[in-house]
């Protein structure tokens, strides 16, 4: 048996037409589904592109996300995400783990690996280069070595992935490097795995958000706080956002909340699309984009967040339900329904803890406390970026002849090939949905014509 529904975070959707709620997007879309090519614009405006999130890609249905809340008599996390583990390979002889050598893989791996019985635990690393030029494949062997030498561990060439995810009615996939992900879906049913676990989801979750240095002031002390400055000076608006964000709360919920969204999304007050977009798919998205900016902003005044609330509320929600990219049933114990209300009934100050010896560390304690203490010498000290890696591998020319038939993309301003890596992997991502739908039946504006005459034949 895979995980089920009630194993991660997913979303409904609701038919414009008749207000039914389903899990299908497309049966939400009635009996002639047809793509709206106003909802794949929005991926090129800002929170699109930086949110990493979108309306479902179907005219006349709206997403519905079913927000956990806050456990009532909450467990401890580390407790929580032990259980969650078990329940997610209650029926697996071999669990597959995406590892990349962070604290979030390496807590749900050594949790699959101390589960009894035993299982067979087969950890699949991409071995990209991080932005200091360290192999992540370097980092993962040494902490399997030192932490979990039963693991087996399969490293792939990224060059070498050439696989391309299932197709799904729920939208484009926004993972950074999608064929990398089927490339470790194929490996993993080859191998008999039952389910592929990752670490999605876990700084949105559990990391210490932005703005939090007067409540760790009050709840820590004033060396917790200045420890935390000192961690924030380069996230975001650093030590001036936080100096603001103090004076803030003596304000109107109102101003209070206004002043907060022009400090933590300065890009997001007035909207913009990237030129990629033609039209006349500009202004439509733009006004989704507006509405959505408008509604969070009112969520955040009714509910009277704080700005650290804000934050971590806006780096959680709203999300893109990411399907398996194969025939193995995926799933993340960070995403997990239980988890995520035990999470939220953690105030925001257990995120943190100023006595852990790196940044990286003390941002991500509540990740740190999923760990045996006896890991703690051995565990990664700093956060791997791979930019650098990301970019080389959307760098060739990018060509989207479906989008440009559908007059969704401008031809001219993809054949400049000044597309920024954000763009470039959004354009992928449309092109290859649109595809997917198109080999579906499914109707796509300005692409009817060619419907008709393929029905015809």
């Amino acid at each position: 048996m895979s995980p089920g529904p009630d194993a991660t975070l997913r979303p409904l959707y609701r038919s414009i037409a008749d207000r039914r709620v389903l899990e299908s997007p497309e049966a939400a879309a009635g009996p002639r589904p047809e793509v709206d090519l106003a909802a794949l614009a929005f991926l090129f405006t800002g929170p699109g592109l930086l949110g990493e999130f979108a309306p479902t890609p179907w005219r006349g249905v709206e997403t519905v996300w079913p927000l956990p809340k806050p456990a009532a008599a909450p467990l401890p996390v580390h407790q929580v995400f032990a259980d969650v583990v078990e329940q997610l390979c209650a029926d697996a002889d071999a669990v597959g783990i995406t590892m990349s050598g962070g604290l979030d893989s390496l807590a749900v791996v050594l949790h699959a690996a101390a589960l009894r019985p035993r299982r067979r635990v087969i950890a699949f690393c991409t071995n990209l280069v991080d932005d200091s030029g360290v192999p992540a494949a370097d980092v993962v062997r040494r902490l399997l070595a030192a932490l979990a030498p039963d693991v087996e561990l399969v490293v792939l060439d990224p060059a070498a992935c050439s696989e391309t995810p299932a197709w799904s009615p729920h939208g484009p996939r926004l993972d950074p490097l999608p064929a990398i992900n089927a490339a470790v879906a194929a490996l993993a049913a080859d191998a008999g795995v039952g389910v592929l676990l990752s670490g999605n989801g876990a700084d949105e979750l559990l990391a210490i958000p932005r703005f939090a240095a007067l409540l760790l002031l009050r709840a820590r002390g004033v060396r917790a706080a200045a420890r935390y400055l000192g961690d924030s000076r380069r996230s975001g608006p650093g030590w001036p956002g936080e100096a603001v964000a103090m004076l803030a709360g003596m304000l109107p919920t109102r101003q209070r909340t206004r002043w907060y969204w022009a400090a933590n999304w300065p890009q997001w007050c007035a909207p913009s699309i990237s030129p990629v977009v033609a039209e006349p798919w500009r202004q439509p998205a733009l006004a989704r984009a507006e509405r959505w900016v408008t509604g969070t902003l009112t969520s955040h005044q009714e509910q009277r967040r704080g700005w650290a609330a804000a934050d971590a509320y806006d780096s959680l929600w709203p999300r893109s339900y990411l399907p398996a990219a194969g025939t193995v049933p995926e799933a993340s114990p960070f995403l997990h329904p239980q988890l995520v209300s035990a999470a939220l009934a953690m105030p925001l100050t257990d995120r943190y803890d100023h006595r852990l010896p790196t940044a990286y560390q003390r941002c991500k304690a509540a990740v740190v406390g999923l760990l045996p203490p006896a890991a703690q010498p051995m565990l990664p000290t700093r956060k791997q970026y791979y930019r650098q890696a990301l970019a080389a591998a959307v760098s060739a020319p990018v060509h989207a002849p479906l989008a440009v038939a559908a007059g969704l993309l401008d031809p001219s301003v993809l054949a400049a090939e000044e597309l920024d890596t954000a763009v470039r992997m959004n354009v992928l991502a449309v092109e290859s949905w649109l595809v997917g739908a198109y080999d579906a039946g499914v109707l796509i504006p300005g692409l009817k014509a060619q419907f008709a005459q393929r029905s015809s034949r």
